[in-house]
C-alpha cells in the first residue's frame, strides 16, 4: 500500500530520493532503486541514505482510554489524538457503547495511526488496543508510577502543571466519557482510580471532550520538556 501511494499518487520515479520514518523514532532519507510492477499491485525498493532526523520518546507517556463513537467518528477521534501525541489508545467499550465492533477494526485503525503519523511529523506509532470492556482495560494499566485524569463534567478545574511538578510520572492516564455517558457503577470504578477534573463550563459532545482532554496535558507534557531542555542548557 504505500509503494502504490508513493508510485501512484506521489508519482515518484527510481532514482528520486525520498523521506521515510520506522514509527520507532527514526526518518531516513531514502533513494527509489527499483519499482516493480505486478498486476494492480506496487513493489518499491528503497536504500536507506541517511539518518535525518532522531525523536526520543516524550515522558510521560500518555495512554488515553478513548470512547468507541458511532459510525466515522470513531476513525475521526483516532486520528486527532494521535496528531496531538497519544502514545498508547485503549478503546472501551462502556454500558452505552451504540456502535458495531468489526472484525477489521483495530486493522483500519493501524492505518489510520500510520497516516496520521506521516501527515503530522511524528516518529513514534503509538500502540493501539483491540476494543475492550472498561473494567479489562483499567485492569491492565500499571499503577505504579502512572496518574490518571478523568474529563468530568463533574469534576473541579484545577492546576495541572502543579500535580505534574510534584512527582515525575511516567505515564499519564487519561479517559473522556461515551456517547451517553457512564452509568452509575462505571462512575463508582473511575473514581477508584482518576482525579476527575472539569474541562469547560459548558456540555462538551464526546469527541470534543476527549480531543479537548489530550490537547490540556499535550500542551503541559511539551512545556515541561521545554523547560527541562531550558535548565540543563542553563547548567
Amino acid at each position: 500500500e504505500e509503494a502504490y501511494h508513493l508510485v501512484k499518487v506521489l508519482r515518484k520515479k527510481e532514482k528520486e530520493k525520498i523521506l521515510i520514518i520506522d514509527g520507532k523514532g527514526k526518518e531516513y532519507e531514502a533513494q527509489i532503486e527499483k519499482i516493480k510492477h505486478k498486476g494492480k499491485k506496487v513493489e518499491a525498493i528503497v536504500y536507506i541514505l541517511k539518518i535525518t532526523r532522531e525523536e526520543k520518546p516524550f515522558t510521560p507517556q500518555i495512554t488515553i482510554l478513548m470512547p468507541l463513537l458511532k459510525g466515522e467518528k470513531k476513525d475521526f477521534l483516532l486520528e486527532k489524538i494521535i496528531e496531538l501525541g497519544a502514545d498508547e489508545i485503549m478503546p472501551y467499550i462502556s454500558k452505552f457503547t451504540e456502535t458495531k465492533i468489526k472484525e477489521n477494526l483495530l486493522n483500519r485503525f493501524q492505518k489510520k495511526a500510520i497516516s496520521s503519523l506521516k501527515q503530522s511529523g511524528r516518529l513514534w506509532l503509538p500502540l493501539i488496543h483491540y476494543p475492550q470492556p472498561l473494567d479489562l482495560l483499567l485492569n491492565q494499566i500499571p499503577k505504579s508510577d502512572s496518574i490518571f485524569f478523568w474529563g468530568s463534567e463533574k469534576g473541579k478545574y484545577i492546576c495541572i502543571k502543579e500535580v505534574l511538578n510534584k512527582k515525575h510520572y511516567k505515564k499519564i492516564v487519561l479517559i473522556s466519557g461515551p456517547e451517553g455517558g457512564f452509568d452509575k457503577q462505571e462512575e463508582e470504578l473511575l473514581k477508584k482510580y482518576f482525579i476527575p477534573i472539569k474541562l469547560s463550563p459548558y456540555i462538551l459532545r464526546a469527541e470534543t471532550a476527549c480531543i479537548a482532554l489530550i490537547t490540556i496535558f499535550s500542551y503541559h507534557i511539551f512545556e515541561l520538556k521545554n523547560l527541562q531542555k531550558n535548565k540543563n542548557m542553563v547548567h
